[in-house]
């Protein structure tokens, strides 16, 4: 009897997506690194602000407005207002350049870094480049993955872990979600080392990155 068409392609169809998603998985990393290199600039550039970690700042927004700081309130306002037109910025450029959204995102973020570096590391664009920089990828095959903070990854790693001890789920597939906190914390970490070697010039080494990463993407297929 001939198996049908449906269950032959079944088992190609799955090591089709798992090499998507462990392709994915290897660039949400990537990524995630390149966010961590530029977020531990900015946080000793500007001295214990960020520019991704939006919830930290939001925290500390709170606190200035609490204490009655307008000045230090307005500048960290004025972080989480660039960080989210950054991100529409990235859906519309990744709108835009369609098949090659990865590649055009990427190209734009080295662009704004190296406007920062340039401008002695303005924290501006810096910001702007982490909004623009989550419209790269939104899912490493079936995967949701997130480039420029770690919170709900590792939520989704803990709840993945909580699901295996009461065996709601089996195998193994929830410790890919640590894949971006990994990139994160070793990209924050050479950050954290370079700047203290070199200080603000330690901006070039995202730049660098960003540039490889977006002359990569066009030898792959694009993530969503």
């Amino acid at each position: 009897m001939t198996e049908p068409a449906s269950l032959a392609r079944g088992p190609a169809k799955h090591r089709d997506d798992s090499g998507e998603a462990a392709r994915g998985l290897v660039l949400a990393a990537m990524l995630a690194g390149l966010a961590g290199l530029v977020d531990v600039i900015g946080f000793l550039h500007l001295k214990g602000l960020f520019v991704s970690f939006m919830s930290g700042n939001s925290t500390q927004l709170a606190v200035a407005l609490g204490q009655g700081d307008p000045a230090v309130a307005a500048t960290i306002a004025e972080l989480i207002a660039l960080f989210v037109l950054g991100a529409a910025a990235g859906e519309v450029l990744a709108g835009c350049t369609g098949k090659w959204r990865m590649t055009g995102v990427l190209a734009g973020v080295g662009l704004l870094l190296t406007i920062a570096a340039l401008l002695a590391t303005a924290p501006e664009p810096m910001v702007f480049a982490m909004g623009v920089l989550n419209s790269s990828m939104h899912r490493a095959g079936n995967l949701p993955v997130s480039l420029t903070f770690v919170t709900g990854v590792l939520v989704r790693f803990g709840q993945g872990l909580g699901n295996l001890l009461i065996r709601r789920a089996i195998g193994w597939n929830w410790l890919a979600q640590a894949a971006p906190w990994v990139g994160m914390i070793t990209g924050a970490t050479i950050s954290a080392v370079a700047y203290v070697r070199i200080g603000d010039r330690a901006i070039w080494l995202p730049i660098a990155l960003a540039g490889i990463l977006a002359v990569g993407s066009t030898l792959i297929p694009q993530p969503d």
